[in-house]
């Protein structure tokens, strides 16, 4: 064995799976904490502002709906327009006899 691997295996740790995993599950936790705490959202109204987030996600979404129905709307209504006020110029009152 060299040196080198004698190094290598004094830097490993054994350990057994169920306390491996524990501590994963701790570091997990941590980790979340940290990053929930980094964008402010560690303290007690951090669910109310998800609450807020979500529905005003929500909101926005209705409201681009909204938007392009109503464009598809008056695009429909302009066109219908323009159609009976042809109709209108080719056999109404205004055309000559």
């Amino acid at each position: 064995m060299t040196a080198d691997n004698h190094q290598r295996q004094d830097d490993m740790v054994c350990l057994p799976r169920t306390e491996f995993e524990s501590l994963l599950e701790q570091a997990a936790c941590r980790g979340a904490r940290k990053a929930l705490k980094e964008v402010g959202l560690a303290d007690e109204k951090a669910a109310n502002d998800i609450r807020t987030l979500r529905d005003l996600a929500g909101s926005i979404k209705t409201m681009q709906r909204t938007f392009l129905q109503t464009i598809v709307r008056w695009i429909t209504i302009g066109l219908l327009a323009l159609l009976v006020a042809g109709v209108a110029a080719k056999i109404g009152p205004f055309t000559p006899k």
